[in-house]
């Protein structure tokens, strides 16, 4: 004898209450949720700010590289010659501006003559993290960062 799907669903009902069960998750398994994500946090981070830290130091020299490359056309539009010595540039007028934090020098004296023309010459950059030199090959001021 063949018993109906329905038959079969009603015979394996209780006649009692069904147990409640809340939705959500326990006390337990918050507190493994949050340390894990705790701990990926404290890897992540330190690697993140650093990351950070690198990308700006490497925005302002990158727009300092764009200053020097502009120093021909500002030398043509004024008419007078651009001189690089360190007094030049701690000057009120400095010809190159960088972020707090850095500092600039100039181991020989070398200009940027009125017609565009760039003598070439060196710029010492340095930070907390250490100096380098930008070598300015004439005739175009090209900069080029040597360690």
């Amino acid at each position: 004898m063949r018993i109906s799907a329905t038959c079969r669903m009603a015979a394996r009902r209780t006649d009692g209450p069904a147990p409640m069960r809340q939705p959500g998750f326990t006390l337990l398994e918050m507190i493994v949720v949050l340390a894990i994500l705790g701990l990926a946090t404290a890897l992540v981070a330190p690697a993140a700010l650093r990351g950070i830290d690198s990308w700006r130091r490497q925005s302002e020299l990158d727009a300092l590289f764009d200053q020097i490359r502009a120093l021909p056309g500002n030398a043509r539009a004024s008419g007078k010659p651009i001189l690089f010595n360190d007094d030049a540039l701690k000057g009120k007028d400095a010809p190159l501006r960088i972020a707090s934090g850095w500092t600039l020098g100039v181991p020989k004296p070398w200009k940027v003559n009125a017609n565009g023309v760039c003598q070439g010459g060196q710029i010492s950059i340095g930070n907390r993290y250490g100096s380098r030199t930008i070598v300015v090959a004439p005739p175009f001021c090209d900069p080029v960062l040597r360690p």
